[in-house]
């Protein structure tokens, strides 16, 4: 009800004339998230062992809303940054970064095959207590992308016009991953070039007045990480490819 009234507040004080033509113009956009992601498979490798768990499920991580999140932060909420430019009244490029959380379920049986950190072959179930691994994308599972956004006005009136959204965006995934391996080996708590991804989204944009405008939108995509760092050993690695359903909900200002 507070972040209502912020917006309420925030758009009388602007000027509410009539919609202008956004055309050559650019823009900045801010906002959070909320990801379910599909089970997938983890390999897991290094000096003696070689092993895949599948099925592996996870979620996400909300924080709950402080005021302080109204001040760009990319470490504690889930959010997404982006600026962008519009090329013409209903077309836009974009750059931006989706700020995403991956933790995987403590605690769930999973199969796993391959060999094992004894270096013995599996092909069992296997339980995943916190003492045998912690596998985190946290801070966070950053998809760094560029986007091409089409838009479809269907309602207008002097200070309101409402657009249905949709387009595709490519680019890298750049985590910070927090793993703890059996054997106790310290975490490589640094971000790195992990992958590469693709999404599509769909949604709407509430355009009001001539500067602000607010973005309800729901993009699907996969994430192919090859390249995941685990522990400070350069030998240790996973790889993992990871299907999300992202919604996104946010505040934008289209400078004159």
């Amino acid at each position: 009800m507070r972040l209502i009234s912020l917006f309420i507040l925030l758009f009388s004080v602007s000027n509410l004339a009539a919609a202008a033509s956004h055309a050559d113009k650019w823009f900045l956009l801010w906002g959070y998230n909320r990801t379910d992601y599909k089970n997938s498979e983890i390999n897991l490798r290094g000096s003696g062992y070689d092993y895949t768990l599948h099925d592996v499920q996870a979620n996400d991580r909300p924080s709950p809303f402080q005021w302080s999140y109204l001040v760009p932060n990319m470490t504690i909420p889930q959010t997404n940054t982006r600026i962008g430019k519009y090329l013409s009244e209903d077309r836009r490029i974009t750059f931006g970064v989706d700020h995403m959380k991956y933790i995987m379920t403590i605690g769930q049986v999973v199969n796993r095959t391959g060999v094992d950190h004894q270096g013995n072959p599996s092909n069992s179930a296997q339980s995943l207590p916190l003492n045998y691994l912690q596998y985190e994308h946290t801070d966070g599972l950053n998809y760094i992308h560029v986007g091409y956004e089409m838009l479809h006005p269907f309602w207008q009136n002097q200070t309101f016009k409402l657009s249905f959204l949709h387009g595709p965006d490519a680019g890298i995934v750049f985590p910070k991953t927090n793993v703890t391996l059996a054997g106790n080996k310290p975490n490589h708590d640094d971000f790195n070039v992990a992958g590469y991804g693709a999404a599509y989204k769909v949604g709407m944009v509430a355009d009001i007045g001539k500067n602000w405008f607010l973005q309800l939108e729901f993009k699907k995509g996969q994430l192919n990480m090859p390249w995941i760092r685990t522990s400070n050993d350069t030998a240790d690695s996973a790889s993992q490819k990871i299907e999300f359903l992202e919604s996104v909900w946010a505040l934008g200002y289209v400078f004159d």
